[in-house]
């Protein structure tokens, strides 16, 4: 995480100065044990707790799916959606999630096999969370799929 920079000598003592080797860092939320965030011990899905507790998870999850993968020498395949919307209302806000949801409902129900022989079950999460104030306007359309090898 970090690296020796400089040494410099002071009287008996030696100063030792280290800089970060990343430009930031993600650290696992099972670093904190049994605090770290937990959606199932979340009761409230609309509260920001719960979107930090699910972000916490994929972090853990896909956390150790890479590592097993790299200790294993294959790929890992994922799926990444992310995009901007600017709603003009709030009733608009709620008829978009409704939407959503009837269409994330639909699909799950098509492709969804939970005795599918040889299948493998995929977490899906959706978040959506207001902009922070200091993220340019502008509508990026982002999409990123990785298939295994």
């Amino acid at each position: 995480m970090v690296r020796l920079a400089e040494e410099r000598k002071w009287g008996g003592l030696t100063e030792r100065l280290l800089v970060a080797t990343a430009a930031s860092y993600v650290v696992s939320p099972s670093a904190m044990g049994s605090v770290a965030a937990d959606p199932n011990r979340e009761m409230d899905r609309l509260s920001a707790s719960y979107l930090i507790a699910l972000g916490a998870r994929v972090v853990r999850e896909v956390g150790d799916l890479v590592r097993r993968a790299k200790e294993t020498g294959k790929r890992l395949a994922t799926l990444a959606v992310d995009t901007e919307v600017r709603f003009r209302s709030a009733t608009e806000r709620a008829a978009f999630c409704n939407e959503l949801t009837e269409a994330i409902t639909k699909l799950v129900a098509k492709y969804h096999d939970a005795s599918a022989p040889g299948g493998r079950a995929h977490r899906l999460v959706v978040v959506a969370h207001p902009l922070p104030q200091n993220v340019p306007l502008d509508v990026p359309q982002k999409f990123d799929s990785k298939e295994p090898s």
